[in-house]
Parts: C-alpha cells; sequence; structure tokens
C-alpha cells in the first residue's frame, strides 16, 4: 500500500479521516517497521507521527508524502494542534487500547469516532509478490532449522533447551527473531494446544510438538511439526496418519472463491471418519503476515473466501488429554487459484 491508496480507503469507509496506531497496520502501510508510530490520513493527506529515535530512519523509508512530525505516537493533543481538525467530523480507529480511545475522544473536539480495525486490516489479507517473497524466507529459515536440528535431539534435553535450541537455528538460517512464543511439548504435554514449554525432560518413548516461526522482512512464518523419540505407541502412529490425511485434504480443497468454512469441514470430516473431530478443539487455520494471525481465517465461522495471494496455515490437530496430542501445521499460499507450499520440511512421521 502506499499513500494513495491509504487516502482512497478514507474515502471508501466513508469518514473524514483514519487514525492508524496499531504496529502491524502502521507498518504496513508506511512499509517501515516502527513500534511508536501513528498515521493520520485525510482524504488529501497523510501525517506520520513518530519520537525522535525514530525520526531520520522514517525519512529515509516511509512514502515521500507521508508528513513526518516529531511527536510521541500517544500525544493526541499535539495531533489535534498539528492537523486541521476544522474538517474533520468522523474519524475511523483501529485496534486501540480502551485508555487511547478515552483519550482521543476527551481531545478530539466535536469528532465522532468509530471502530473500522476490519476495513483497515482487511487489505493486509491480499500480499503482494513482494511479501510473498520475504514469508516465504521465513518459512525457508523454518525448515533448515528444523532439519538440522533433529541431528541434535537428545535424551534428558527439556523442553525449553529444545525450544532455545530451535530458535537459534533459525537466527543461523537467516531468521530475524520470533513470529511468536515457540511450543516446544513432550509426552502428555502435546495435549494442550497451546503448551508452554518448561523444564521437563525427553525421555525415550516420548511423542514430541514443535510450533514456531520466524520472521524475515518483518513478516512471519508458522508451521508445526512432530516426531517421536524412540517407538511410537500405535495409537500415535494410527492417529498421526489420520491427522496427516486431515491436513492433506485441507490443503488439496483450497481454491480461489471458496469459503474457507467449507476448507476447514473438507478437514474436519477426515478426522469424524476417524472417530477423532471431537479432539480437534480450534479452526483450520489463518492468515499469515505481518502478524502471525491475520485475514483470511479457516474456521466453521468464518465468513472469509480465499483469494489469489493470500498466505494462510492449513493446522488440524487432536489432542486427547492424558495420552497426547498431534499438530501438522504447512504455511501456503493461494497461486493460480490452488494452494502453493511454502514450507516444505517432512512431515511424514518422523521417529528418532
Amino acid at each position: 500500500m502506499n499513500a494513495l491508496t491509504l487516502r482512497e480507503l478514507v474515502n471508501k469507509c466513508n469518514v473524514d479521516a483514519l487514525l492508524l496506531t496499531s504496529y502491524s497496520n502502521c507498518s504496513y502501510y508506511a512499509k517501515y517497521m516502527n513500534p511508536e508510530c501513528s498515521i493520520l490520513a485525510t482524504k488529501n493527506e497523510v501525517w506520520y507521527f513518530t519520537d525522535d529515535r525514530y525520526l531520520e530512519e522514517a525519512r529515509k523509508i516511509v512514502p515521500a508524502d507521508y508528513k513526518l512530525v516529531s511527536c510521541r505516537n500517544t500525544d493526541y493533543k499535539k495531533i489535534y494542534e498539528t492537523v486541521d481538525f476544522g474538517s474533520i467530523k468522523t474519524i475511523g480507529i483501529d485496534d486501540v487500547k480502551f485508555a487511547d480511545y478515552l483519550a482521543m475522544r476527551n481531545t478530539f473536539y466535536g469528532v465522532d469516532i468509530f471502530d473500522f480495525q476490519a476495513a483497515i486490516s482487511a487489505p493486509r489479507a491480499v500480499k503482494t509478490e513482494e511479501e510473498i517473497a520475504l514469508i516465504a524466507k521465513a518459512a525457508h529459515c523454518n525448515d533448515v532449522a528444523f532439519e538440522n536440528l533433529l541431528g541434535q535431539v537428545k535424551e534428558g534435553m527439556t523442553e525449553l533447551e529444545l525450544a532455545y535450541l530451535l530458535q537459534y537455528e533459525y537466527i543461523k538460517a537467516g531468521g530475524e527473531g520470533i513470529a511468536f512464543d515457540t511450543i516446544s511439548v513432550f509426552g502428555e504435554h502435546t495435549a494442550y494446544p497451546h503448551g508452554h514449554p518448561g523444564h521437563t525432560k525427553l525421555k525415550y518413548g516420548d511423542c514430541v510438538t514443535l510450533d514456531f516461526g520466524t520472521k524475515y522482512g518483518g513478516y512471519c512464518s508458522d508451521i508445526t511439526r512432530n516426531f517421536c523419540f524412540g517407538k511410537p505407541d500405535p495409537e500415535y502412529v494410527r492417529c498421526y496418519q489420520a491427522v496427516l490425511e486431515a491436513n492433506k485434504a485441507g490443503i488439496d480443497a483450497v481454491e480461489v472463491g471458496k469459503a474457507c468454512k467449507d476448507v476447514d469441514k473438507v478437514a474436519r470430516d477426515v478426522l469424524k471418519k476417524y472417530d477423532l473431530d471431537k479432539y480437534f478443539t480450534h479452526s483450520l487455520g489463518h492468515g499469515v503476515g505481518i502478524d502471525i494471525h491475520e485475514f483470511p481465517y479457516l474456521s466453521p465461522k468464518s465468513n472469509d473466501v480465499f483469494k489469489e495471494n493470500q498466505v494462510y496455515t492449513v493446522e488440524p490437530g487432536i489432542y486427547i488429554n492424558g495420552k497426547f496430542g498431534i499438530r501438522i501445521e504447512d504455511l501456503l499460499t493461494v497461486k493460480n487459484g490452488r494452494s502453493n507450499l511454502l514450507s516444505r520440511c517432512n512431515k511424514e512421521l518422523i521417529i528418532l
């Protein structure tokens, strides 16, 4: 997106101005990853507010027709004094804290404030070729890291040790930090969909789930892989093959124009065939970009449809308390109307 598109978005939302305060939206529209900024756009002009720590770097990166102002991003009084609010009677905002909303309401005199988070964020769902290339690079770092990790797994290492070893590997592969907190869990802990790694030690016979992602150029990757440390339980093997079948069916079902909830159902129906659908307790997937979770959403209640150049996950899983959990997650993009894998490392059952 550029300043012109952001101004056009003001018209589309039918308000006098838009005020962007979230890191993700500001980063997307300004093409500068800055955690301390705000952007105010009217139909004719765009202002970029940030403090002196970022101002000079911002001058070299943000669109040339943005008006840069040295200002703390939550200094709504200065924003009000800088911009001519005489013609602004309605303003749309994105994802803001309630305290910030109150500060805006008490500062922007005579202005009606409306929630336009969905409208502001929605354009991020369809990626440019440049964005897809950044996400693909982040996904490649995951692939390399996982393959390099497998040869270093040892009995007695803890969930935390494995998590940080994995993070070190994707930084070595070119990643630029974690996209989210790494999930690294052993044995019965794999039955927690978002389990927190701790000091549990790896022992022979354990199953392992790793859900991880790095960033590259400000864009996220996301993948989940599993392996068994020693001979697995036959029930685990049976369930693994069912989840893998659901993963592949979900990927194959994607096509441009298809409802995301219909693809969710395809994968869910595979697990139902094996009487495992009751253990699938989350949605099939989500969009990925600057945020780890964004449009589109692949869930039974989603109203989203697949579009060319979207990036998303397909991640069916089952979680049987007291036994084990399995999630197989791939990162994909819609190319030529169908799914195209960005995650390429092995997802067949691995036994170390």
